[in-house]
């Protein structure tokens, strides 16, 4: 059996102090490009130390907003929304590039990352609205196809292993108006360019009812929110996933932070958003090492090796801090690698 791999979300809270407005308001200007990029490589480097196999680049800024800008932008573009290709960069990748050069340093290794994008459903959701243009649709699939492209060439001291789109409102949203061949097609665009230069491509979706459809693209690795919602594992026929060589990138530790607070509050008769303390409870009591070990105990038998990734369900940019954020990464990196290591065991 293969180690299952733990990667994450990618988002985070702000550290003390800074906003995500800040963020996204250097990133665009370009002011105070020390303070900004010694708060993201702080983040990755973090994210390495607490074990994540493959993190993703630290993302604090609106996961829509931070693609749309630059496609919105006509300096950026031949024409509306058809964007140049040397300019769809994702500005974290060059910032991580010297942190993973210092790992090479360090460990004698090319450090594996995985990179995130908004995918070209919720982009277009966001910029068009519910009406059906398939034309604009498929021009943003391409702009997505763009930014993949200068990812690899930003990955100068890094591999890329992982390139995911997060598509939360397929299956979800009953606004889209494009048929499942047009879907399909939109998909195929933003993943092929990925899948011929060897990464995993990923989608990221709230729920898997979408997933026979995401079976007819190149996409190989399909996420879901498992650890909040476990029913969602019976929709999967793991038959329909080896027959598309589809692999599961499985939610083991819970992100709803709304909800989980309300657990807190409920279990020990607090408010929890002001008596802080309390919210240490979240990783101390609710999503223990022991707790996400378990989640993969009980998905392993029905899905046995097309569970390739784990990870929390989603990003962690509403957290209330980022050392909660940080230690629920290290509960599930520990969970996650008790849950290998056992396999191995019961192997020999």
């Amino acid at each position: 059996m293969q180690d299952i791999i733990f990667i994450d979300g990618g988002s985070l809270p702000t550290p003390e102090g800074i906003t995500r407005k800040w963020v996204e308001t250097v990133a665009e200007s370009r002011d105070e490009d020390e303070k900004l990029f010694s708060m993201i490589r702080e983040a990755f480097r973090r994210k390495i130390d607490v074990g994540v196999h493959v993190p993703t680049y630290p993302q604090f800024r609106d996961m829509i907003g931070q693609f749309l800008g630059i496609i919105k932008d006509e300096k950026n573009c031949y024409e509306p929304y058809v964007l140049k290709e040397e300019n769809a960069k994702i500005l974290e990748l060059e910032i991580i590039d010297e942190v993973a050069e210092q790992y090479r340093e360090e460990t004698g290794e090319t450090l594996e990352v995985r990179v995130c994008l908004a995918g070209p459903t919720d982009l277009y959701l966001q910029a068009f609205g519910a009406t059906g243009y398939v034309d604009a649709y498929h021009v943003l699939a391409l702009d997505i196809e763009d930014f993949i492209k200068q990812a690899f060439t930003a990955a100068k001291n890094f591999k890329i292993k992982v390139i995911a789109l997060d598509e939360p409102s397929l299956g979800i949203n009953d606004k889209i108006q494009f048929s499942d061949a047009d879907i399909v097609s939109a998909l195929t665009v933003a993943s092929a360019y990925a899948r011929k230069q060897g990464a995993d491509m990923e989608i990221h979706l709230h729920s898997p009812l979408k997933y026979k459809l995401v079976c007819e693209t190149p996409i190989n690795v399909i996420g879901f929110e498992y650890a909040a919602t476990p029913s969602y594992l019976s929709l999967l026929d793991k038959k329909v996933l080896e027959n598309s060589n589809t692999f599961i990138r499985l939610g083991v530790s819970r992100t709803d932070i709304s909800s989980l607070i309300g657990i807190v509050n409920e279990t020990y008769g607090v408010n929890a958003w002001k008596e802080k303390e309390y919210m240490q409870k979240i990783v101390t009591d609710l999503e223990t090492p022991e707790v996400i070990k378990k989640r993969l105990e009980t998905a392993y038998p029905v899905l046995g090796d097309r569970i390739k990734y784990a990870s929390p369900d989603c990003g962690l940019a509403f957290w209330p801090d980022q050392e909660l954020a940080f230690k629920l990464l290290e509960n599930t990196a520990k969970g996650i690698n008790e849950f290998n290591a056992e396999k191995k065991k019961q192997k020999e």
